[in-house]
């Protein structure tokens, strides 16, 4: 089911800092490598991915909250506040990362009945979309993994 008005952009940086830096212009970012979707829920369904890849019944993808910076706010916030704006971008785990990372080293059929197994879980029709958004993620986790930088998720 699609999140109206609501995307996520998984992409590869060397780090926060170049995170942060790509936030102050919120018109390009991210301007990173990286992998778009619009067309499931992200967390719980992101979870259920990594651990197909892994091969597991469970995994949670430890999150690390970049932006906006500090803890929640306790009531409203004023209008443009990056609590109300976003974008909301969380670093993940190294462990995710090379799950995923580690789809790059597998054959073209085991990724793509990982990609139908997850779709079908997730209610999305299992076609060449989905799979190619699969490999597309899996490029991206590989990339991050061999230039040792870390996979982050932005939600806008």
């Amino acid at each position: 089911m699609p999140l109206v008005g609501v995307a996520a952009v998984y992409f590869q940086a060397p780090g926060v800092g170049a995170v942060l830096a790509g936030v102050a212009d919120r018109a390009t970012f991210p301007d990173f490598d990286g992998v778009e979707a619009e067309w499931f829920g992200f967390d719980a369904a992101m979870d259920r991915l990594v651990a197909l890849a892994r091969g597991v019944d469970e995994h949670v993808i430890v999150e690390c909250q970049v932006w906006p910076a500090g803890p929640d706010p306790e009531g409203p916030v004023a209008a443009g506040d990056p609590w109300l704006t976003g974008p909301f971008v969380s670093e993940w785990d190294v462990a995710t990362r090379d799950a995923l990372a580690a789809l790059a080293s597998v054959s073209d059929e085991d990724v793509a009945r990982v990609a139908v197994a997850w779709a079908r879980g997730e209610e999305l029709e299992p076609g060449a979309e989905v799979v190619q958004w699969v490999v597309s993620l899996v490029r991206v986790a590989r990339a991050a993994r061999d230039a040792g930088e870390s996979l982050f998720c932005s939600v806008v």
